[in-house]
């Protein structure tokens, strides 16, 4: 039986932020089951009516990309997600021709892989770090509020979670560190991609970015442009949940 791949993500316009992310995981994935069985699919609308209109570029959607392959002869079609949260995004899947792999955050052990990794919590001579999620209208926002429960139980207080569209806004990050001692804070994406979100409302100097919030609440700010999809750990915990429905 004749297997094809859809690779999908939500998508991003920024091409540096995707040759570090997206691309380097397309390419792995090539190399190991074969570039002619993978097509790229990004689930936001709007990042490819962007990419449509600035650059001519046309990316499927995931159903576009399943039909694609189907009409190229592929009988089972797998879908991996690049998805953190089982939210708005990751429910536009569809497993029309075969399985699709869970969001990075689904189960007990995925938290804790995230918590427990040095790399990516690494405060940096810093007193804390601030990670800011994209946030969700869906029920799956409460995974960040979940995340941060898990680093209070593994002893890390001096980590936080907010989100820039969910309910842990930055007003509530701030009441936060005002319990605290903590002055020198490392801001970092917890976004697969560090594109226009990471960019824009995080770490611009723009009067409402979080950076600039925390500036001007009296923390000195040091920024990470680093994307979640960047870490191996990260890339390796896709992988292993695609390789679970691979059959």
């Amino acid at each position: 039986m004749k297997k094809g791949i859809v690779i999908a993500s939500f998508g991003t316009t920024h091409e540096d932020a995707l040759k570090r992310t997206i691309d380097v995981i397309e390419n792995k994935m090539g190399q190991k089951y074969g570039f002619e069985n993978c097509k790229r699919a990004f689930t936001s609308n709007k990042v490819r009516e962007k990419l449509k209109i600035k650059r001519n570029l046309i990316i499927f959607n995931q159903s576009e990309a399943l039909q694609d392959l189907k009409n190229y002869g592929f009988e089972k079609i797998f879908t991996m997600s690049l998805h953190i949260l089982n939210g708005i995004e990751y429910k536009k899947l569809s497993d029309k021709f075969g399985k699709i792999s869970e969001p990075l955050l689904f189960n007990e052990l995925d938290f804790k892989k995230i918590v427990e990794n040095k790399e990516f919590n690494d405060a940096k001579r810093n007193d804390a770090i601030v990670f800011v999620g994209h946030g969700s209208e869906d029920a799956s926002d409460e995974s960040y509020e979940k995340l941060q429960n898990y680093y209070k139980k593994f002893g890390k207080e001096n980590i936080f979670i907010g989100t820039i569209e969910g309910k842990i806004t930055i007003e509530h990050i701030l009441k936060k560190l005002k319990n605290t001692n903590f002055k020198k804070i490392l801001l970092k994406p917890f976004l697969i991609v560090a594109g226009d979100h990471a960019k824009s409302d995080i770490m611009s100097d723009d009067e409402n970015s979080w950076k600039t919030i925390l500036e001007k609440n009296g923390y000195k700010v040091e920024t990470e442009l680093i994307g979640m999809g960047e870490y191996p750990f990260i890339q390796k915990m896709f992988f292993e949940k695609f390789e679970k429905i691979y059959e």
